[in-house]
């Protein structure tokens, strides 16, 4: 078990390395957004405050999630999504289950697709203990 996990973190230290090193060649894209979010959530499995949040497509599938208060940064691994988004309004979408809330989907201004993030252990064991969810758009801002 010990010799499968080690090539796995190198992978995915080499990825996020990679994508850190593209940050400045995507800033001016249009693919990051302010986002004023007034309730807790979940991204990946790792829960953040309510806030302001500045989120970035590093590279295609890797977004970055920075409070602006520079107290939270997390990553999270997106699968691409074609919505038919024809108002190409940058918004979050997020499902919530009672008082959680996962962050399911980001639009960035100008663009049809969208970046999916997977479920967590914990969204996956709600809907298996058949919780009903609702969605919940909220619009954001790019950066300027």
């Amino acid at each position: 078990m010990q010799y499968v996990m080690k090539p796995m973190l190198f992978a995915v230290i080499t990825v996020l390395g990679v994508a850190l090193t593209n940050v400045p060649a995507h800033a001016q894209s249009g693919g990051r957004v302010l986002a004023d979010i007034p309730f807790d959530f979940s991204v990946g499995n790792t829960m953040l405050k309510a806030g302001s949040y500045t989120v970035e497509q590093l590279q295609s599938g890797i977004l970055a999630f920075s409070s602006n208060d520079g107290k939270e940064h997390q990553f999270a691994l997106t699968v691409p999504g074609d919505s038919g988004n024809l108002s190409q309004e940058p918004h979050l979408v997020f499902m919530r289950y009672g008082s959680e809330a996962f962050l399911k989907r980001v639009f960035f201004a100008g663009n049809e697709d969208y970046h999916e993030l997977l479920r967590n252990s914990r969204e996956r064991e709600l809907i298996k203990n058949q919780a009903s969810g609702d969605e919940l758009s909220l619009l954001i801002h790019p950066t300027r």
